[in-house]
C-alpha cells in the first residue's frame, strides 16, 4: 500500500511501535508499553523474561527503521508515572541511535490533565477523539 499509518493504545501502542517499519506515513501511540518487564501490567505468565526483553529490542530496533526511513512517531501519554517512564526509554533509546531523524521525527505528546494509563479515553471524553 501507498499510505500505511498504525495506531494503538496501551499494549496496541507497542504494537503499533513494534511493527512502525511496515508504515509509510506516521505511527500514533497511545501510552505504550515499552519495557514490558518493568511493567506490573504486563503479568502473563507465558512472557518470560526473555520474551519481554526480545520484544523491546524489536520494538527499539524497528521504531529506529521507521525513524530513518521517514516515518512520524506520535506518542500520546498522561502524567502516569509508569508511562513516562516508557515514553522516556524509547526518547533516549531513539536519541542515541538516530539523534538528527528523531528529533525531527519521534513527537511525544504529554497531556498534563491525564494522571492515569488511560489516555485515549481521556482524549475520548474531552472531545479530542471520535469514535
Amino acid at each position: 500500500y501507498k499510505h500505511v499509518s498504525l495506531i494503538g493504545d496501551s499494549m496496541g501502542g507497542s504494537g503499533a511501535l513494534l511493527f512502525s517499519h511496515l508504515a509509510t506515513e506516521s505511527v500514533v501511540a497511545f501510552a505504550p508499553q515499552v519495557d514490558l518487564a518493568r511493567d506490573d501490567h504486563v503479568s502473563r505468565d507465558d512472557m518470560t523474561l526473555l520474551v519481554k526483553e526480545k520484544f523491546q529490542a524489536r520494538l527499539f530496533e524497528n521504531a529506529e527503521e521507521a525513524i530513518t526511513k521517514g516515518v512520524t512517531l506520535f506518542v500520546h501519554r498522561g502524567k502516569e508515572s509508569s508511562d513516562t517512564q516508557h515514553t522516556d526509554q524509547l526518547m533516549n533509546r531513539l536519541a542515541s541511535k538516530c539523534p538528527l531523524e528523531s528529533g525531527q521525527r519521534l513527537k511525544i505528546i504529554e497531556h498534563s490533565d491525564c494522571n492515569h494509563h488511560q489516555i485515549a479515553v481521556h482524549l475520548k471524553q474531552k472531545g479530542h477523539l471520535l469514535g
